[in-house]
């Protein structure tokens, strides 16, 4: 097993090791007995008395993407060559716990016991409830802690997602298995994305990656309404967090630029004709995007409004065509000047990088058409949003992966 593990594998065996001594006996625990639903119940009735709906609801908030990356940009933006890392991880735990909630569908305490034996607070939810989502992803963030930060920093950081995976417990999202069981994935995620960024080198890519998540969060948290909008306290918590990132990617900013920028000028030409080759091939690649994303929209189109396919199903649909068309594009015209693979091995690893960038694509989409009301109505605004955060990583991955020739240039230590 020490093979997942990265460069400091001995932090990292005792990170995994330490979570699942801790959590995984009350997993098996509550799974077999009557403490799932008794230690419900008594958790549940937490929501009103003191410190208040409120407390609960506000923690329970850290548990959401938006709301937390703001506060992972304040832990780590003086940590850049650790961003990568972030990246990783967050990638890794978006597919593990929504992996696992599609996998392991089961009733949420409304679905299993009624409305009427539930304290609510927030949206009423009845499936997908293991493993937590809201908890681990806050986890995601202690493992980072534990790996990166210093210990008093971890001991805050553990007792707030501590409280926060509590906090799904006391608004009636989850039972208590969910929490224990969405911890330990969290902290599992952490394992494996250090293991993926000790074979990669955190550099400029990563770097401006990281800024642009934080910038995501600033464009959205002010209009973001997951169900708890309607309560003052976290709308202006939204106004802050949105206001907390713009600083942060302003500094990430400035840094890049001191670090980067910088020392690529004090070589006369160098930074210019790089810049200019990239330029370039940005430029080609955004051309067969821009065709593609003609072929996306009038494949969801056609699916949509013509044959009456759900709206969802047929983003999907459309995603994919619209994929294959590009690897060929790109092909015969981006990277026309790299030695060319076997046509069959390289439409795999595109659609394999699809396959990953289709959570940034296609989730921005769910999360913009669910969630913001604007969207809900003009869907086809939020597919081009979509489109956008998808383009980044999809260049960033066809240039050191799927084109990069027979040699892959991950081989040779990718400057991610």
């Amino acid at each position: 097993m020490s093979e997942l593990f990265g460069v400091d594998s001995g932090r990292s065996r005792s990170t995994i090791y330490k979570a699942s001594y801790l959590l995984l006996p009350f997993v098996a625990l509550l799974s077999v007995t009557a403490l799932n639903h008794s230690v419900f119940y008594q958790v549940n009735s937490w929501g009103g008395e003191w410190p208040g709906a409120t407390f609960w609801i506000l923690l329970t908030n850290l548990g959401d993407g938006f709301f937390l990356f703001p506060l992972t940009m304040l832990l780590f933006y003086k940590k850049p060559d650790k961003q990568l890392a972030v990246i990783l991880t967050m990638l890794v735990g978006a597919v593990l716990l929504n992996g696992g909630k599609a996998l392991l569908p089961s009733l949420r305490p409304v679905g299993a016991l009624g409305l009427d034996a539930v304290n609510v607070l927030g949206p009423v939810l009845k499936t997908d409830t293991m493993p937590s989502g809201h908890t681990g992803t806050v986890f995601l963030l202690v493992g980072l802690s534990c790996l990166y930060l210093k210990p008093q920093i971890r001991w805050l950081v553990l007792l707030f997602s501590s409280l926060t995976g509590l906090s799904r417990v006391v608004v009636g999202a989850h039972w208590p298995f969910d929490i224990f069981l969405g911890a330990w994935v969290g902290i599992l995620s952490v394992v494996i994305g250090d293991y993926l960024a000790s074979k990669m080198v955190s550099g400029l890519k990563s770097r401006v990656a990281f800024i642009l998540l934080g910038l995501l969060c600033v464009a959205v948290l002010p209009f973001y309404d997951n169900g708890y909008r309607s309560e003052a306290p976290v709308l202006y918590f939204q106004f802050i967090l949105s206001f907390l990132a713009l600083v942060l990617c302003f500094r990430c900013t400035v840094s890049l630029y001191k670090d980067e920028l910088e020392a690529h000028l004090k070589k006369p030409g160098t930074l210019m004709n790089k810049g200019f080759v990239l330029g370039q091939r940005l430029t080609k690649f955004g051309m067969v995007g821009a065709s593609g994303f003609l072929v996306d929209m009038g494949v969801y189109t056609l699916l949509g409004q013509w044959f009456g396919v759900p709206h969802l199903l047929a983003r999907g649909g459309s995603y994919w065509v619209a994929a294959s068309w590009n690897w060929f594009w790109n092909r015969t015209f981006t990277f026309s000047h790299v030695p060319k693979e076997k046509k069959l091995k390289q439409w795999s690893k595109y659609l394999s990088m699809c396959l990953v960038s289709f959570l940034p694509n296609w989730g921005t989409y769910y999360l913009l058409t669910t969630f913001i009301p604007f969207f809900m109505e003009y869907k086809q605004l939020a597919l081009i949003t979509g489109v956008m955060a998808g383009m980044l990583f999809n260049f960033t991955i066809a240039t050191v992966f799927v084109f990069a020739g027979r040699q892959s240039n991950i081989a040779k230590g990718a400057n991610l």
